[in-house]
């Protein structure tokens, strides 16, 4: 276990260089490139505050596991211990999961679970703490229990963007596209080939990476948000908006809303 937490324990080094800024940070850009971890939730917990009260109240726990992520990130950039990397592959793990719990479709549903989605998030939980437990025993299991959830998850987003006619909704899903095709890039690119950027004095794709997974992830919850919403109160009215303008469609923050606000039906 003290070995596990002592610094340099974990078997992945990034490409920047190790302790070149403090001498107590090992890798201090890939470090202070999880702020925006820290700024987006508050910001997305306020502006989605009438979509949780009214819709889904436990989107909340999504931007804690999104804090979790960044601190979990920080401690092991930090220390690069395995300890840390253990505990930022799993917070990952817990974030897509608990997506999958809040927000997988009921008509994807095994016929068995009858559309009861109380009963799918008890199994997902189950899976999460499962393979919590797997992840520290063996950590590259991890990858692929993300994987499973994943690419069911991009396949539901194509579905249910073809159920959907807002040019605003289209358009976000093909930006985030983008953005996890870059991001994924970034992380790649770091690992396969450092010597060149090492050559090349940029070693740093790795921070982009950080911010560029928040930011495409956090357009994940959006869309899916959205999604859910238009499946499970369509007389609500959902709507993508953006701040600060709604018109700020390039360069705004999107978030979920509704249009008429009705009392939630009672299950």
């Amino acid at each position: 276990m003290f070995k596990e937490l002592s610094p340099g324990s974990s078997a992945i080094d990034w490409c920047e260089d190790n302790y070149s800024v403090f001498p107590f940070i090992a890798e201090f850009y890939n470090t202070i490139s999880n702020a925006l971890f820290f700024v987006f939730p508050p910001l997305m917990w306020v502006l989605f505050k009438e979509y949780a009260r009214r819709v889904n109240p436990s989107i909340n726990l999504i931007w804690l596991l999104l804090m979790v992520v960044g601190a979990s990130s920080v401690y092991y950039h930090s220390t690069l211990s395995l300890f840390g990397q253990l505990l930022d592959e799993v917070a990952i793990l817990w974030v897509v999961l608990c997506g999958a719990g809040l927000w997988f479709p009921r008509r994807y549903y095994p016929r068995i679970l009858n559309g009861n989605r109380k009963l799918f998030r008890i199994i997902v939980t189950i899976v999460t703490l499962g393979g919590t437990m797997i992840a520290f025993i063996n950590p590259w299991l991890n990858s692929f229990l993300m994987m499973l959830f994943v690419i069911p998850g991009i396949i539901t987003m194509y579905l249910e963007l073809k159920r959907v006619h807002c040019p605003r909704v289209v358009r976000l899903c093909r930006t985030n596209m983008v953005l996890w095709v870059i991001a994924v890039t970034c992380w790649v690119m770091d690992r396969t080939f450092c010597d060149f950027w090492l050559f090349v004095s940029f070693p740093y794709l790795h921070c982009f990476w950080h911010i560029l997974v928040l930011v495409a992830s956090y357009s994940s919850v959006v869309l899916f948000a959205y999604f859910d919403a238009m499946n499970e109160f369509p007389e609500m009215g959902p709507v993508l908006r953006y701040w600060p303008k709604d018109r700020y469609t390039n360069f705004g923050i999107p978030y979920v809303t509704l249009k008429c606000v009705v009392a939630k039906p009672k299950d």
